[in-house]
Formats: structure tokens, sequence, C-alpha cells
């Protein structure tokens, strides 16, 4: 083969992988700009319009999930069912599904209704910090300068978004900083507890089952026929937004982004979530975000970009 050739081939891989993480790039940009905004719009319908965050989740749980089983099904028919065979798989799912989906999202949910969207979704993020010290007591590995040097930043974020930066008083409300550390567990979940699932499964299958069991268990507490609150055409948009472009759309966006550009880079871009969660409180609904939640919404996005880059 002529050196031209391999030359123009080798050119044309190139451009083919950078045209492949420009893509990735800007689906997970997309994505997490989708979840930044969906946690507004989810503070919009509970403090404004009162609907019940058990009721919001139930059906943004359900309803995704049958529509991504049903899209599997399509393509793997009766094998999406193999993860239900097995007694031990089963468990796992199930585990995965109420401590981690159902979870994270309905505290989550309760922690944007007790303070507001930026505050829930910056204390969300101190997961990662939480599975790398998991992981390194797990692994029996001494940890990292990295990971000591996140421990600190995750510290002093979450100590300035709940005291102001105030030593002698809490400004957080306590029902906000109890959900908000349940959301961290649950995300906690959500990340590990799966990882012997999608081992063996198609990853959509497995979140799919995830949101239709945690959505059929959180039905039995508050069915989804019942509602409270103000129902009116901004309530039955925003809900179609939390259910179907929050819950699903982005969610699929942020699989094929990660797939294209890889885990580790996409979680770095995955820190716009909170940013824009920030940035659509102020905006639209006129949070008061001060200098020292700035600072400590910096500390905590710093600390997922030293976590990612050096994969702790």
């Amino acid at each position: 083969m002529p050196l031209s050739t391999i030359r123009n081939t080798l050119s044309s891989c190139k451009m083919i992988n950078l045209t492949n993480e420009r893509t990735g790039m800007i689906y997970i940009i997309i994505a997490g700009i989708i979840w930044g905004l969906g946690g507004v719009v989810g503070q919009y319908v509970l403090q404004y319009k009162h609907l019940d965050a058990a009721w919001i989740i139930s059906i943004r749980l359900w309803i995704p999930g049958v529509i991504l089983l049903t899209l599997c099904y399509r393509k793997h028919k009766k094998a999406i069912f193999n993860p239900l065979k097995t007694p031990r798989e089963l468990m796992i799912l199930l585990f995965f599904s109420v401590v981690g989906i159902m979870n994270s999202q309905l505290s989550y949910f309760l922690a944007i209704q007790y303070s507001n969207a930026a505050t829930a979704t910056i204390l969300q993020y101190l997961y990662p910090v939480v599975i790398a010290i998991i992981l390194a007591f797990y692994l029996k590995k001494r940890p990292s300068f990295a990971l000591i040097i996140s421990i600190i930043l995750a510290l002093v974020g979450a100590f300035c978004l709940v005291t102001d930066g105030s030593i002698d008083k809490i400004t957080l409300p306590p029902k906000a900083i109890i959900f908000g550390a349940l959301c961290v567990v649950g995300s906690v979940a959500y990340t590990l507890s799966p990882i012997p699932l999608l081992q063996r499964y198609n990853t959509t299958t497995i979140a799919g089952w995830g949101m239709l069991f945690g959505g059929i268990i959180l039905n039995c507490f508050h069915p989804f026929w019942h509602i409270s609150g103000i129902i009116d055409f901004a309530s039955v948009i925003s809900i179609i937004f939390i259910v179907l472009v929050t819950g699903m759309i982005a969610f699929l966006l942020y699989l094929i982004g990660v797939k294209l550009l890889g885990s580790s880079k996409g979680s770095i871009l995955a820190t716009i979530e909170p940013l824009a969660a920030a940035f659509f409180s102020v905006v639209i609904l006129h949070v008061d975000f001060n200098i020292v939640d700035w600072i400590g919404a910096a500390c905590i996005i710093a600390m997922i970009v030293i976590l990612a880059k050096n994969k702790v």
C-alpha cells in the first residue's frame, strides 16, 4: 500500500475520532444543561404549584421505565427479562431500584423542596468523593494526594453551602441537609450497586427495570392518579419536561455521549449540571445565591474534576 494512502487513511480515522469526540461532548453538555434546568423546573412545581415530590418521582420513574424497556424489547426481545430470572440478580436489581434510583431522585426533589435546585444539585455532587473513599477502603489502597485534596474541597464546599461561611450557625434548613445526605447515599448506591448487572446486561435494560420497579413501589404509597397541588398548563408542561426530557432524553444523550467520549471526560463535562442549576435558579427563580455559595459550588466542581482526571 502506498505511503500516501496510509497517511490519508490515518488522517480519516483521526477526523472520525475528533467528530465522535465533539458529538459526545455536545451530547453530554446538553444532557447536563437539561438536568440542571430540570432541577429548577422541579423547584417551580414544588414551591409554586405545590405538587407532591413523591407523586412527581413516581411518574418520573415508571413512565420512562416503560418506554426504555419497550425500546429495549424491540432490539433484544425476551433477553430483557434475563436479569429477573435469578434471585441474586433480582435482589441486586431491586436494591439498585429502591436504594439507588428511587431514593436518590426522591431525596433530591425533597432537598429542592426545602432549599433550592442549585443547592440540592451541588450537594448531590458530593457523591463521587464518597465513592472514591469507599473504593480506597475496599481496595485497601492508601489515599492518594488527589483524593485527600478532593476530600478537603468537598468539606469546604459543603461547609460553605450549609453555613454560608459562618462557623456559629447553619443557614440551610435541617430537612434540606438530611435529604441532601440521603441523595448522596442514593447516588452512591445508584453508581456502585448495578456493576455486577452491567457486566452482563445492557445498560438501558437495567436502567429501565430500575425505573419501573421504583415507580411501581412508589405508586403503592403515592398513586399517580391521586393528584395534589395546582394543575394548570404551566404545571403540565413542567411535568412533561421533568418526566420525559430530563428523565429519559437527557439520560439517553448522556449514555451516547459517554460511549463516544469516554467515562472520564464525560464525568468532567457533566459538572455543567450544578453550574446550570445555579445559573437557572438565579436567572429564572431569582434564588439568592451569594459569593460564599459560589465558592462552595466551585470547590465541589473542582473536586469532581480532580477525581475524574486522576481516576481516583
